[in-house]
């Protein structure tokens, strides 16, 4: 395939008028505010566009041009995305937790056309699917039922209720269901990977200085007595993944950072992991008073039924690459990039 030529424009906020920079595929200009209201009108009913808008003006927003050539409007929209969060990967070391925000609505010219248009770019995140048989969803409807009966003693350690809310154990759980849901919040499937795999690792091996993985090879198979060799590979498999991307950061993958795994299908594995050891820490609160003290209970705990998997027929998916077509076009919003260009050059 030919490769086209592609212009693209970025929107952001906050970012720093005096650590702009620019070559000769890409520049860092002001907006006009006649554009920006323009943008705003047409996109009121895109929420996270509209989000992005609400209160910006042209004294905070700068936008970042590129032009480079693919073979396909994915393939540059990849690759653009790619080289302006690698620029905000830099800035980072200079503006603290002030990062540039970037819209997530891009401006597109293809091929030197007359015309430009706007797409929109989702936020990585889950694809849950709709069980096709109708009992699924009544299992796992009772699943998370059980699940938050199982949490009560942990509710009451959090509120200071519990009699032994002020134990080594009790205080490991607070850390551990902490790390798991800002996991759960980040946004970003290798983190979410490190801190729910950080969760699990400091109920199984709190306290413990060496020998981390022949403990949660050893420890964690014996709550599941019939696939012990399994659960056994299995947690191998993901210390070696968590070895990546907390001793060498390969927590991101993309088209252009592939050397790094895919962390994103494996976060499930790693729930269904700490929700049973979850359980069983809370099963075992009344006596034991630290994490070593808790794993001398392990042979005699019974995994409940619901620790396993989502049904087969309602899985849910990693989304990584998710844009929409708004069918808004700027007429003679090319000639935007060529003047920026032609200035430049």
């Amino acid at each position: 395939m030919i490769n086209m030529k592609w212009d693209i424009a970025f929107l952001m906020r906050n970012y720093p008028r005096e650590y702009r920079f620019a070559d000769r595929n890409y520049m860092m200009v002001d907006v006009d505010q006649r554009h920006l209201d323009l943008l705003r009108k047409h996109t009121a009913s895109m929420p996270t566009v509209a989000a992005f808008f609400a209160g910006a003006d042209s004294n905070i927003c700068s936008a970042v041009l590129f032009r480079i050539e693919a073979d396909t409007e994915d393939e540059a929209i990849e690759l653009t995305r790619h080289i302006l969060e690698g620029f905000i990967d830099g800035l980072a070391m200079l503006v603290d937790r002030n990062l540039p925000k970037i819209c997530p609505l891009l401006q597109v010219r293809r091929d030197e056309e007359r015309d430009s248009y706007l797409i929109e770019l989702g936020d990585p995140g889950w694809a849950y699917f709709q069980a096709k048989d109708p009992t699924s969803n009544t299992v796992w409807q009772r699943r998370c039922k059980m699940v938050f009966n199982t949490l009560f003693p942990f509710f009451d350690v959090i509120a200071q209720l519990h009699p032994r809310r002020d134990t080594s154990l009790s205080r490991q759980l607070m850390y551990s269901m902490k790390m798991y849901r800002h996991g759960a919040a980040t946004g970003v499937f290798g983190l979410e990977y490190i801190c729910k795999w950080s969760a699990l690792e400091g109920l199984v091996c709190s306290g413990e200085r060496h020998r981390k993985l022949a403990l949660l090879k050893n420890r964690i198979p014996q709550l599941f007595p019939k696939e012990c060799a399994r659960i056994a590979a299995k947690v191998a498999e993901l210390w070696e993944l968590r070895n990546e991307a907390v001793h060498e950061a390969r927590a991101f993958d993309s088209d252009y950072l592939h050397e790094a795994p895919l962390l994103g299908p494996q976060i499930e594995e790693v729930e269904l992991l700490f929700s049973t050891v979850v359980t069983f820490a809370l099963a075992n609160i009344d006596r034991a008073n630290s994490v070593q003290a808790l794993w001398t209970y392990a042979a005699s705990f019974k995994a409940p039924e619901w620790a396993k998997k989502r049904p087969r027929d309602m899985p849910r998916m990693v989304m990584t690459k998710i844009s929409f077509q708004t069918k808004l076009a700027i007429t003679g919003g090319g000639a935007l990039f060529d003047r920026a260009f032609t200035h430049r050059n």
